[in-house]
């Protein structure tokens, strides 16, 4: 696993599915309640695999966690709430509004937005954004934008360089 810090966020480059659910976990770890996280990628990308290690670092059992493509949001419960969603079939942000997801965005749990790219006007200011590169048959670059400190708090999780406090 290699970590960086960059103007544009915390960049993550990951060489296996294993590392991959450990940057979920430690995402899990820096989350609160009312977290929204756009997830972005290309179909195949890995935002599913990546929810599934967030959910399972929040005491979700990872196998429950499905994509939510046909049903659009999914809700398990753990330590805190999990809001999944996916926003591809919904053709923008109208039929994403229309769908209620606003009113996720304060109800005490954490929101994963698969492809929130193409609603990312209807995210709540302060949302989290993670780019998803494949990179090889396992391997990502993942590029985490959040506030500070939570890149800071993720790269010494993670043991990037140059990362502050835990």
């Amino acid at each position: 696993m290699r970590v960086e810090q960059t103007p544009a966020g915390l960049v993550v480059e990951v060489g296996s599915q294993a590392e991959t659910a450990r940057l979920g976990r430690a995402i899990a770890a820096a989350v609160g309640p009312g977290t929204v996280i756009g997830l972005v990628g290309t179909l195949g990308a890995g935002k599913t695999a990546l929810a599934r290690s967030i959910a399972g670092g929040l005491g979700v059992d990872p196998e429950a966690v499905l994509s939510p493509t046909f049903v659009l949001i999914h809700e398990y419960e753990g330590e805190l709430p999990v809001y999944h969603f996916d926003a591809y079939r919904l053709g923008g942000p109208e039929p994403f509004e229309a769908i209620g997801a606003a009113e996720y965005w304060d109800a005490g749990g954490v929101c994963l937005v698969e492809w929130s790219d193409l609603v990312a006007e209807t995210l709540p200011p302060g949302a989290w954004r993670v780019s998803i590169e494949p990179t090889g048959p396992e391997s990502r670059r993942f590029t985490v934008s959040a506030p500070e400190p939570v890149t800071s708090r993720l790269a010494a999780a993670l043991g990037g360089p140059g990362a502050t406090g835990v």
